[in-house]
């Protein structure tokens, strides 16, 4: 029985230029493909990005930066609201979909400090994976003993921890495009896709990893996964909910997307 950890990416199930808009086809395929694996045996934990939900709020309030004014702590609230609402979608399309979804808040589960994981209490994910529930977590903001008060903690940093932690045998990043390329595919036509990556690879992918957001973009994504490859997962891989792609990765199969390998 293999434990996967999925990734949602931001970018995959919210429109970003449309705040607070959802990709309902986007989202149900990638909520279907991981309860098809679920009901064959596999467990599997969620995590889900900010999107057009969380970003422009935390951005706009620059809490990447902490608590600087009184406007901060509105924006504190505001945002972490913004991401309920986002998992609350996440989570009615899993139980539409039959699904037993349970929600771990990342704000009860880790402090930081200086925007480090310091303490954790990780213990809830574990229960509800024994008790038969898909555990999904989220990227939030979280309290951080440094002197920032406040910190974001990613989707992708709470991806790659748990895969860590809980020992993982998957670490799946979903993504709105087919995986990682050489430059940004929206851009540049006849990009090429990176099938395997390693840390050569990396220093020549540039400015498509320097895509900038609230969390750090592209760039902080493939280092959280790189750090979790480090550690001992041994399949970390990106995909897109297209084509089944992201079934086929935790199935084990073939599949169109970027899958890091040692240099």
């Amino acid at each position: 029985m293999t434990l996967s950890i999925v990734k949602f990416g931001g970018s995959a199930i919210t429109l970003k230029d449309r705040p607070f808009t959802v990709r309902r086809k986007a989202l149900k395929s990638m909520c279907s493909q991981v309860l098809n694996h679920v009901e064959r045996g596999g467990k599997v934990v969620v995590v889900h990005g900010g999107g057009s939900f969380g970003h422009p709020l935390a951005m706009k309030y620059k809490l990447n930066r902490g608590l600087i004014s009184d406007e901060s702590y509105v924006g504190v609230a505001l945002t972490r609201l913004a991401m309920r609402k986002l998992n609350e979608e996440v989570v009615k399309e899993f139980v539409r979909l039959g699904g037993r979804p349970y929600t771990v808040e990342p704000s009860s589960s880790f402090i930081l400090e200086e925007g480090d994981v310091k303490e954790h209490f990780i213990e809830g994910v574990e229960e509800a994976l024994r008790r038969g529930f898909i555990p999904v977590l989220y990227g939030d903001v979280v309290l951080d003993r440094g002197r920032r008060g406040v910190s974001i903690l990613s989707g992708d940093a709470i991806a790659s921890f748990l895969a860590l932690k809980l020992k993982a045998d998957k670490l799946i990043y979903v993504l709105d495009v087919d995986g990682i390329y050489l430059e940004d595919p929206k851009r540049v036509p006849g990009a090429k896709l990176v099938k395997f990556l390693n840390e050569d690879v990396l220093k020549r992918i540039g400015i498509a990893a320097s895509d900038s957001d609230a969390t750090g973009g592209l760039l902080k994504k493939i280092k959280e996964a790189f750090s979790a490859f480090r550690g001992g997962v041994k399949v970390v891989c990106f995909v897109s909910w297209r084509g089944k792609n992201l079934l086929k990765a935790l199935d084990g199969l073939d599949f169109k997307g970027t899958m890091i390998k040692e240099a």
